[in-house]
């Protein structure tokens, strides 16, 4: 592969230049990727770097759900470009939450479209919850947990504590399952319960737990299990 710098790039393709002319959506996912970078590794520009790494972990949203740790070890990341993009995928997924944050969930599967969009398609599994208040309304949506969804992987009490910092009365958690196939484990089934149990000793409602798989979906509270 031929590695360049992006000063010796003509103006007209190097990616600042390109996003301050032409907006952000004009430039590639690895053009976008550069700018966050800043710099690249040892005889290859920002570019280069962001290619090669979009061509070793697929794409921009299987990426973005990878722990810090795991950005680290990527070759010529290292740990300041790692908090770089860390950083800058969880802003994203902040604004993104917009659409569901302060809605008013009527039924649980009102969710679905949002979960389906963002965490559907990912090849890691992640698991998170959305935290809504006494009338419904969502507070927050986050990831808690990055690369298995066994009862042991999941941290009950982060999930219940976090629900008390947010005043939240009731939630609804969710994962992914990369096969596509987003029937319910028995692990899946496990920590549902462990789940409600510990809700219910904190009055705080779990309404349902929501599996997606591509554009699949399984709830549980649909699908007559017990949440």
């Amino acid at each position: 592969m031929k590695h360049y710098r992006i000063k010796d790039l003509p103006e007209s393709l190097r990616p600042r230049e390109r996003l301050e002319k032409y907006g952000p959506s004009s430039l590639s996912d690895s053009e976008l990727l550069a700018i966050i970078l800043r710099t690249g590794g040892r005889g290859k520009s920002a570019l280069n770097l962001a290619e090669e790494i979009l061509r070793e972990k697929g794409n921009v949203s299987e990426l973005s759900v990878l722990s810090f740790e795991r950005v680290s070890s990527i070759k010529d990341i290292g740990k300041a470009k790692a908090a770089q993009l860390v950083a800058a995928f969880e802003l994203g997924r902040r604004a993104d939450s917009g659409p569901i944050k302060g809605k008013k969930i009527k039924f649980p599967t009102d969710v679905v479209d949002y979960l389906r969009k963002n965490y559907g398609n990912l090849k890691d599994e992640i698991f998170g919850a959305i935290y809504l208040n006494q009338a419904n309304r969502v507070l927050k949506s986050e990831i808690l947990h990055i690369g298995g969804r066994k009862s042991s992987y999941v941290d009950v009490g982060k999930i219940m504590k976090r629900a008390l910092e947010l005043s939240a009365t009731r939630l609804i958690v969710f994962h992914n399952h990369p096969s596509g196939n987003p029937i319910p484990s028995v692990d899946d089934r496990k920590i549902t319960e462990k789940i409600s149990e510990a809700g219910e000793l904190l009055d705080i409602e779990l309404l349902d737990h929501i599996i997606v798989g591509g554009d699949k979906f399984f709830s549980f509270s649909e699908g007559g299990l017990n949440v």
